[in-house]
């Protein structure tokens, strides 16, 4: 008998599920070689560029429906093992494709639509609603065209956010709020790289004028430290100890301030407040001295040593002219005793 005239051989499903999954298992592996990542190519390019979501989507249908029909047909357990495979790595590729077109998004929907309505004997999962969302989130992009955003002019009560290069728009106070906390932070950054615990308070309060530090920190309570002392009624003695001993712990909190402990924290504003504060005493002090024209030879020599050095770094050319004449008064006076 001739064999081309014998009948044709019985179909296997078995046999052709096995052949079906060779085949989506190896278009698989060589789509994820594919796939992997590579340099960028040229924007000029891009339109040139089939879109990815195409083949990925087409590659988990094969597998999608392998799978069906492998679970209907009860195959051995080996080759579902390999289908199962094919399938998952189709999947993980489905989450994260991006669309760069219209097209590629209306597939990818459809596939996502797929996977929620598949009936495989247990509902789909939260898991894959996240998956799906997720991926139509991103991808959603494709099907709107790219807009050119112009951040100087933001809708109203808005204002772009982060300053120096906006991504998003945001309320303004807090748009302010924001960019506050990150002046604020570059000044304290700067404070310390200059400052040291032996910078001199001059120094100290000149950089903090040019960092505007005053202005960056929040404000805290105001104290009655000043109101503690009646400068009016106190002594040219009692004025002179006011001044040199609250010029110190001034200059005491300033160092702590400048410590590596109170860089930035609630420790070093407290500090900087109460040497701010310590500094306001020792001005109204300085000033009630300078006010005074006592007539006796020790209040006046008390008065004219404890102001000199407040008058020459005040750097005002009039106030100097008449501490001079002062002090040439006062010394001519002793030299004619």
């Amino acid at each position: 008998m001739n064999p081309s005239n014998s009948a044709a051989a019985p179909h296997n499903p078995a046999s052709d599920l096995r052949r079906r999954a060779a085949c989506a298992r190896d278009a698989a592996g060589r789509f994820i070689k594919r796939a992997a990542p590579v340099e960028a190519p040229p924007a000029s390019s891009d339109a040139d560029e089939p879109d990815p979501a195409l083949a990925v989507v087409a590659l988990f249908n094969a597998t999608w429906t392998a799978l069906g029909e492998a679970i209907n047909a009860e195959v051995p357990d080996d080759l579902l093992e390999d289908i199962e495979a094919a399938e998952g790595a189709a999947y993980n590729r489905l989450k994260t494709v991006r669309p760069t077109t219209p097209a590629g998004f209306r597939s990818l929907a459809e596939a996502w639509s797929t996977v929620l309505n598949g009936e495989r004997g247990d509902e789909p999962g939260m898991m894959a609603s996240d998956h799906a969302a997720d991926s139509l989130i991103a991808g959603a992009g494709a099907c709107v065209p790219a807009q050119p955003v112009d951040w100087y002019d933001p809708p109203p009560g808005f204002i772009a956010s982060p300053g120096l290069e906006p991504s998003n728009f945001v309320p303004v106070a807090d748009g302010i709020a924001r960019e506050l906390a990150r002046l604020r932070g570059a000044a304290w950054a700067e404070f310390h790289r200059r400052v040291s615990p032996g910078t001199k308070v001059e120094d100290i309060r000149r950089i903090r004028r040019e960092l505007h530090l005053d202005t960056l920190s929040p404000a805290l309570p105001r104290s009655n430290i000043v109101d503690q002392v009646d400068f009016a009624a106190a002594g040219i003695d009692e004025l002179r100890a006011i001044y040199e001993r609250v010029r110190e712990l001034s200059n005491v909190a300033y160092g702590m301030a400048a410590q590596g402990s109170c860089e930035g924290n609630a420790a070093g504003n407290l500090m900087h407040w109460l040497a701010d504060e310590l500094t306001t005493v020792e001005g109204h002090a300085g000033a009630e001295l300078q006010r005074r024209q006592p007539t006796s030879f020790w209040d006046q020599r008390t008065r004219l040593g404890a102001v000199a050095e407040r008058i020459i770094q005040n750097g005002d050319v009039t106030e100097t002219a008449v501490f001079i004449r002062e002090l040439a008064t006062w010394a001519a006076e002793q030299a004619g005793r």
